[in-house]
This record gives structure tokens, sequence and C-alpha cells, in this order.
């Protein structure tokens, strides 16, 4: 089954079998999203990935327990944009390792970062190795920007070509019209990409594998990366559903992994 954290008492969630329990940590960002999207896009759109998640179920003999979405992430790369909220890399993992200790001192052991930020992915990474040390727990990492999550469905339906998915861009404009049509004008949305000396070359680009320390107006003016004006509300409902079946399918997989020993 799948549940909320802040939906049971606390006489429940001491009694709850720990054994097959996977406390879910959701992490998105507030921070600008060029002139046609609300700061909040990516905290908006993980949100209701999880309550589709949750409206699916499944997981039988086992718990997918959902604790609060943590709204606010590292951002400083868009600092100097109006409306990002940002916590620098040493209060996001001092705020991140608490959160997580105390969710441990209640006798859970197993956990899983779901990032909605680009800009969370590092940081997630190497905290989630110093907290299996420090808590003696198993974490795991989902990142959907730099991992191979999206390629099937954006195989069939991307329009926008290469860095045409990237930051208030053709993806993420779209979920936001299937989630909250009302936050998005499409009439302020404009395409802007990369200058081509940091996509082009063979080994220096902002997806590697020599990678710049760039902020994003380094990279856009305008603060989006990517083709917002190839995005639709029935995209958006294809991603949301895909999103939603392929993560119900990473979870099970994780209930199925063990590997913290002792």
């Amino acid at each position: 089954m799948i549940r909320y954290w802040m939906h049971y008492t606390t006489a429940e969630l001491a009694e709850m079998d720990k054994s097959d329990t996977l406390v879910v940590v959701p992490i998105g960002a507030v921070e600008q999203h060029g002139a046609h999207l609300p700061v909040g896009t990516d905290s908006l759109i993980l949100g209701r990935l999880l309550d589709r998640l949750a409206e699916r179920g499944g997981f039988p003999g086992c718990t997918v327990l959902i604790a609060p979405l943590l709204p606010i992430g590292k951002s400083n790369e868009h600092a100097d944009f109006a409306g990002t909220i940002s916590f620098s890399t040493r209060t996001a993992s001092a705020m991140l390792t608490e959160y997580c200790a105390s969710i441990r001192r209640h006798g859970f052991d197993r956990f899983i970062f779901i990032n909605s930020h680009g800009g969370n992915t590092d940081l997630l990474n190497v905290l989630a190795r110093d907290l299996r040390i420090e808590l003696d727990a198993e974490f795991f990492v989902f990142d959907w920007w730099f991992t191979t999550f999206w390629n099937d469905i954006l195989a069939e339906v991307q329009q926008s070509g290469d860095y045409g998915v990237f930051h208030a861009c053709e993806l993420e404009t779209s979920l936001m019209l299937a989630i909250r049509p009302d936050l998005v004008y499409m009439d302020k949305a404009e395409d802007e990409y990369p200058d081509p000396h940091l996509t082009d070359g063979p080994h220096v680009s902002i997806k590697g594998p020599i990678i710049p320390g760039w902020k994003t107006q380094d990279v856009s003016r305008r603060g989006v990366i990517g083709a917002p004006s190839f995005a639709t509300a029935a995209k958006g409902e294809q991603f949301l559903e895909y999103a939603a079946a392929k993560l119900g399918d990473m979870l099970e997989e994780v209930l199925k992994t063990r590997y913290r020993k002792g």
C-alpha cells in the first residue's frame, strides 16, 4: 500500500511494521522558471506525481510511506532571478540529515530521495552515502533530470530537439499545463538555448563529460533552457501517466533490493 506520513497518528506510526516500509522523501524547489511558469513548478509537479502514484495504489505486502514534501532545495544557480528561494549546500545537507534522522529515530530504516530539481542532484548522491553510514540505514536516490527516466516517452512525443528539454521547457511546461493550467502563461513563453560553445563541444558542455560550474545567467538570459513553445496539456497528461507508472515499477524494485549488511 501507499500512504502519506501526514495522515497517520503518532500511535499508528509507532506501531507500524518497519520491516517492509520504504519512506519516500520528496524534494522540490522554489525557483524561477522563466516568464511563463510559476516559481513553484518543480514542487507542484512532484506533488502531483506522488498523488497520481498514490491513486494507482499497489505495493501489496509492503508500505510506501510518503513523507512531507520539502518545497525548497539548493537553487543558488537561479539566485539572480526574482522569486528564487534557496538553501546553501551546507544548510540543505544539514536540514535533510536532521529530517531523515528524525524518521530513523522512530525505527524506519529504508529511504528514497525523490528529486524534481537538477540543482539538488549532486548533493543528494553524496548525502545518501553519508547517511547510509551515519544513520545505519538504506538510502536510494531517484532523480529524473540526469538519468534515463524520461527517455522512452520523450522518444515518442518530444518535438523540440536536443536541449529542448532542460528547464522551463517542453516537458515541464506540458506537465504544468496538465496540472495547473491556471498558472501557465503561454503568451509569455519563449524558447531559449545555451550558446553553442556550451552545447556543441565533444568534451565541454552543460551535459558533460566536462561540466562547467555554471549559473543560469551563464546559459540563459530569460531563465529558460529549452523550448516551451512545443508544450501542450495533452503531452503533459502523457508525461504524468508515464511517470506515475514507471515510478511505481521502480519502487517495486527498490522494495526488493536489500543491500545493508548487519
